[in-house]
């Protein structure tokens, strides 16, 4: 039920204009991230806990928001804040902490709200993000509160930008060192676990993962080679 209420939520393509409280979501998570996180991508969870005053206001401003946006473009940037705000969030609320693998349902079971509707991380990633936009690269611009996820984005992602700030990040991050790791002599890539978790987003959309980051390498990768994985750093994305 919950999927197709979130289905429906965005899909209504509703007439109404994208009106001043949205917009101000935007700007006022830029002024957060911006005093927040590093341009490395760490976040200083210290500083938060201290004062979280911003991030709830910032929060509860669009728990009655009319998510019904009528831009694909804006409700995209919209939900890939929320989901990076309320990861924030949710480690605050637990901080200190060495990893939000220790925290019991962070991503299922905590709920949080917005738009009327509770929710989880895991429905904003998968029922809204993946089945609404199907765009893999979403993947790289989602911070887990993992240092083995993304590196967070230290300003909002933008409905003008959006597709181009996740083309940016999914460059960034692919041609990163260490990001994967080649066996020549066994013809083998190891890559980051979410190849693995979500492996039908990279190897259903395309031939396969190596020809996904192939997209974004500046060195290309022969797309025979074995695809394996490698371990996910759950320690804390904290500056």
């Amino acid at each position: 039920m919950k999927k197709i209420t979130l289905t429906l939520f965005f899909l209504g393509f509703s007439l109404i204009s994208l009106g001043q409280t949205p917009q101000i979501f935007f700007e006022q998570t830029t002024e957060f991230l911006k005093k927040n996180v590093t341009e490395e991508g760490k976040v200083d969870y210290f500083t938060i806990k201290k004062s979280p005053g911003e991030l709830i206001y910032i929060l509860s401003n669009i728990e009655k928001l009319d998510t019904k946006f009528s831009d694909k473009k804006f409700a995209k940037a919209f939900w890939i804040n929320v989901y990076n705000l309320e990861v924030i969030k949710a480690v605050i609320e637990h901080f200190p902490l060495a990893s939000v693998e220790k925290v019991p349902g962070f991503f299922d079971t905590t709920t949080f709200t917005v738009g009327n509707q509770q929710l989880t991380l895991n429905d904003i990633q998968n029922v809204i993000l993946r089945d609404l936009f199907f765009d893999p690269a979403v993947h790289f611009t989602l911070a887990s509160g993992a240092n083995g996820g993304a590196p967070l984005l230290n300003t909002a992602y933008l409905p003008t930008t959006v597709d181009v700030q996740i083309k940016q990040r999914a460059t960034l991050v692919i041609n990163s060192k260490e990001y994967f790791y080649i066996n020549k002599d066994l013809k083998v890539i190891e890559l980051p676990k979410i190849f693995e978790w979500y492996k039908k987003d990279f190897a259903v959309n395309y031939f396969n993962e190596i020809d996904f980051i192939n997209l974004f390498l500046e060195k290309k990768v022969d797309n025979k080679l074995t695809v394996k994985t490698y371990d996910f750093d759950w320690s804390l994305n904290q500056k």
